[in-house]
């Protein structure tokens, strides 16, 4: 089994390569200047406003400097695009170029409506698609339920009438004596609590037995379908074909995750080129022969392994969950260990997977959200996103192509996935960590610039509370905002004036000191942006597409719910804008001359250049002064 410290050696060894390959100016094998972005999950919301944040950071040289792009759920759709057009176009010298061009934003923006995209009846036949390929999904996933009931039926119905059995002729009996008796004791002798066989807990458990008995007896009486003789021959094949259909009873093909893996392909990967959503996993690991790849910043795709079963060593309590990764390089997580991309079993993976595996918030087990009772009727309709995955630490991985699915179909229905079998449930990574900021940690990064694109209307910051408190807890590292920059003061509006003062905040990374050491380490910088608005210096005419005309409208902008996945062209629009702005002000930039005209103002050469950039922000002092730069971007 691959460990994580082996994994980020060769991690190491394909970014100094890609530093030296392009000529860094940073040092071809130097780690400890190591630098990460960060793309929050959202959904739609978040791949459009980081859609926005990342062309700014482009054109400002920022991305080619970049070492890792970490993301989670929507910040990966963007993240596939990306990777998508740097490896379609990874030959030529100025791929970086590509990014964003104004034909690839148009076809994005036209493709908000991602799960239905189009215009009139193609807009409405997609929609009717949606629905359709629900229903026949959920057909699908049916098929092993009744297999499995007719299996279990003709089996009681052959036991029943067996010959001699004679339990039909005194079954009524049986069940009126146990009501009675259960009664009496319940109604007479249920305060007599001392004797444990009238416990609370006992009489409930009997109770709840004889309540199943009552049904199953109502079910006969009212549909008239009383046992009849079955041949033993029935059952046998009854048995056989359940048997041989578990075997292609796949809820990675027969869930909506295919369906929602090609609209986010068709949206996002098709956009970067027509042969992009099927390009693999595996294949965008970077080149240290040759110029593929375009010097393009390490994927880290950030998902959830669920363990949620009490016979699982690992199991350690209702929700347990671990950070598990999927990356060029190797996938895996602490609790399986971790495995070559590049042999059987993730081969085969293509980035579109991935990504959609990354962004699967709709699933019966949901790491830290999981609810056994919720989970039980999601798998029952099929309202399932996840993926069930090969097993890093798996000996034997030709068993998995033998997979018998129903074992699968029922670890789901009762929350009992696990880290002991052939297969292991993977879903949104924001279902244990939705900033993707994490993963950066545990590689030391110098410097992280992490977009919170996330639903956050109130301003709680509760994914950074728990990344906060995770990077602590696990990993020993303390995250400490500087003086008076506390994201509750400056980026949350401040109810008098409606706007934030700060659309990001400064924080020390901090290696707490060991058993047996004295003093803290810093280790480097987190530059946190949050979505949010500020006011404009000078009063403009408010246009069409202006993101304040939005607002007005919208008054939860920019953070409306996640549940929203439909964005129409004039939202989509407004939320790019939002993401262009916040990075204007990052880079103190003038953002609205789309002609180009910031790129000598703002341009960034090396690491070291950036993180000097945001270390001289000490206070809030310090903060106003940085944002009042010239030619203040209007939002």
């Amino acid at each position: 089994m691959i460990k994580l410290e082996y994994v980020l050696e060769k991690e190491l060894k394909a970014i100094f390569a890609k530093r030296e390959k392009c000529n860094s100016k940073d040092g071809f094998k130097d780690s400890s200047n190591l630098f990460g972005i960060s793309l929050s999950g959202g959904g739609i919301r978040s791949a459009t406003i980081n859609s926005g944040f990342l062309k700014i950071l482009n054109k400002c040289g920022v991305l080619p400097i970049t070492d890792y792009l970490s993301t989670v759920s929507g910040g990966g759709y963007i993240g596939g695009y990306i990777h998508s057009k740097l490896r379609e176009n990874g030959s030529t010298i100025n791929a970086f170029d590509t990014l964003f061009s104004e034909e690839d934003v148009k076809r994005l923006q036209e493709y908000g409506y991602y799960l239905s995209p189009g215009k009139g009846f193609n807009k409405s036949f997609n929609k009717f698609r949606l629905y359709a390929a629900f229903v026949f999904s959920l057909f699908m996933n049916w098929i092993w339920v009744f297999s499995l009931f007719f299996t279990l039926y003709f089996f009681a119905q052959w036991i029943i009438n067996l010959p001699g059995n004679n339990f039909w002729d005194f079954a009524e009996l049986i069940l009126f004596i146990s009501i009675v008796i259960t009664i009496g004791i319940h109604f007479f002798l249920h305060g007599l609590r001392y004797m444990k066989l009238w416990s609370s807990d006992a009489l409930y458990f009997i109770e709840a037995i004889l309540l199943v008995a009552i049904i199953v007896y109502g079910i006969y009486k009212i549909t008239g379908c009383y046992p009849t003789s079955i041949p033993l021959h029935n059952f046998l094949i009854a048995l056989a074909v359940l048997f041989v259909i578990g075997f292609f009873a796949n809820p990675n093909i027969l869930t909506m995750h295919r369906f929602y893996r090609d609209r986010l392909a068709d949206a996002y990967l098709k956009t970067a080129g027509k042969d992009c959503p099927d390009l693999k996993l595996s294949e965008i690991k970077p080149e240290e022969s040759s110029k593929i790849w375009g010097c393009a910043p390490y994927p880290l795709i950030n998902t959830c392994l669920n363990v949620l079963d009490k016979e699982d060593d690992n199991f350690k309590g209702t929700k347990t969950c671990d950070y598990f990764l999927l990356s060029p390089l190797y996938c895996g997580s602490v609790l399986t260990g971790y495995i070559e991309t590049n042999i059987w079993g993730y081969r085969g993976m293509t980035l579109s997977t991935a990504v959609a595996i990354s962004g699967a918030a709709l699933n019966p087990n949901m790491g830290l959200n999981s609810n056994r009772f919720l989970a039980f009727f999601m798998t029952l309709f099929n309202l399932r996103l996840g993926y069930w995955t090969v097993n890093p630490k798996g000996e034997n991985f030709f068993k998995t192509f033998f997979t018998w699915w129903p074992n699968y179909h029922l670890r789901e229905l009762f929350c009992k996935s696990n880290t002991k079998r052939w297969r292991v449930n993977i879903t949104d990574g924001g279902h244990i960590e939705n900033l993707g900021i994490y993963e950066l940690l545990k590689r030391k990064c110098k410097l992280i610039i992490a977009i919170d694109a996330s639903a956050d209307p109130k301003y709680s910051f509760s994914d950074l509370e728990n990344l906060i408190i995770r990077a602590r807890n696990e990993l020993g590292i303390a995250i400490k905002f500087r003086d008076g920059l506390e994201p509750e003061m400056i980026i949350r509006p401040s109810p008098s004036t409606g706007f934030s003062i700060s659309h990001f905040s400064i924080a020390d990374i901090i290696e707490l000191p060991g058993a047996n050491e004295k003093d803290e380490k810093h280790i480097g910088l987190i530059v946190y942006v949050k979505s949010s608005m500020r006011a404009t210096k000078k009063y403009k005419k408010i246009t069409k597409s202006d993101s304040f005309l939005y607002k007005m409208y919208h008054p939860a902008f920019p953070h409306e719910s996640t549940a929203d996945q439909f964005f129409d062209e004039d939202q989509w629009k407004a939320y790019y804008d939002i993401g262009r702005f916040m990075a204007g002000d990052l880079l103190q930039t003038d953002v609205t001359d789309e002609a180009g005209a910031y790129l000598n103002k703002c341009h960034v050469n090396t690491i070291r250049e950036l993180y000097d950039r945001f270390d001289r922000i000490k206070n809030r002092t310090d903060m106003e002064s940085y944002l009042n730069y010239p030619n203040y971007p209007s939002i």
